[in-house]
């Protein structure tokens, strides 16, 4: 019987599943292009640390792949992420996370919070706001600040969800 892709010529796109690599049709294609499959291995652990020097220059690349460049207004500020304290998530000995930070008065600043796009939704940006969280209450400070604009949704949702 032939598909509707047949029925005028055309050749069907290849889909492939964003999880497995697996080729999906377009009746089980879903809007992210997955298919029914189930990750088959255990994520490894988040591995958080002070970024080091070698760190940096992924640190800069997650960095500018979200936001377009390392320099960015914050807090009212124009600040260069590149120059400021940072911590790194790490999975399989690669970064997949960064989140660069500010101690200002009595409150630890997060200024911007990067996530490599194989990781997201996997907990690597919650490990790094928890490390922050972490540095925060050994410095004594009061409080834990966060700064994202009203039409980043999936920021607003991440911060929301932890308080």
């Amino acid at each position: 019987m032939p598909t509707r892709f047949d029925q005028f010529g055309a050749k069907p796109a290849v889909l492939r599943c964003a999880r497995c690599g697996r080729f999906v049709d377009w009746e089980e294609a879903q809007v992210q292009v997955i298919c029914s499959c189930k990750p088959h291995v255990e994520l490894p652990p988040v591995l958080v640390r002070e970024a080091t020097d070698a760190d940096r220059a992924a640190a800069r690349e997650l960095f500018a792949r979200d936001f377009g460049r390392t320099k960015i207004v914050a807090y009212g500020e124009v600040m260069d992420i590149d120059q400021m304290p940072a911590l790194v998530a790490v999975r399989y000995a690669d970064p997949s996370g960064a989140l660069a930070y500010r101690l200002h008065g009595d409150a630890l600043h997060i200024v911007a919070l990067a996530t490599d796009p194989m990781w997201q939704r996997s907990g690597v940006g919650g490990h790094l706001v928890a490390e922050a969280e972490l540095i925060a209450r050994r410095l004594n400070l009061r409080r834990l600040v966060v700064s994202t604009t009203n039409d980043n949704l999936p920021a607003l949702y991440f911060y929301q969800r932890r308080g």
